[in-house]
């Protein structure tokens, strides 16, 4: 599990959906656009939720680890992580500097 923190505030989210969020993030700022992304969160109670969350050039979004539990387990945004890579793709040729490009060719934001 990880937390993003968006506006001030911690989000609980599993780790591929923050990893897919700032990536997604990233190519957004690169070509200067912004989009509006409907991601699965946890609440304090640990039940599935949705937050929407405005990403672009001026997003300040970050990630840490929140604490392992079973959640991680249970979840599955296979969907929503492969939606936003194939959003990046299609955001534009600008790609972030920090992007590492010897990693897995098939995902589309690296």
């Amino acid at each position: 599990m990880k937390y993003i923190h968006y506006n001030g505030q911690p989000t609980m989210v599993a780790d591929d959906v923050a990893d897919a969020v700032i990536e997604y993030a990233a190519v957004l700022g690169s070509n200067d656009k912004t989009d509006t992304v409907d991601v699965p969160t946890f609440d304090e109670a640990g039940q599935p939720s949705i937050e929407t969350v405005l990403i672009g050039p001026a997003s300040q979004i970050t990630l840490s680890p929140a604490p392992e539990d079973e959640l991680e387990f249970q979840s599955d945004h296979e969907d929503f992580v492969r939606h936003l890579r194939d959003l990046a793709a299609a955001a534009g040729p600008a790609r972030p500097v920090h992007e590492d490009r010897n990693l897995d060719a098939s995902s589309p934001t690296r």
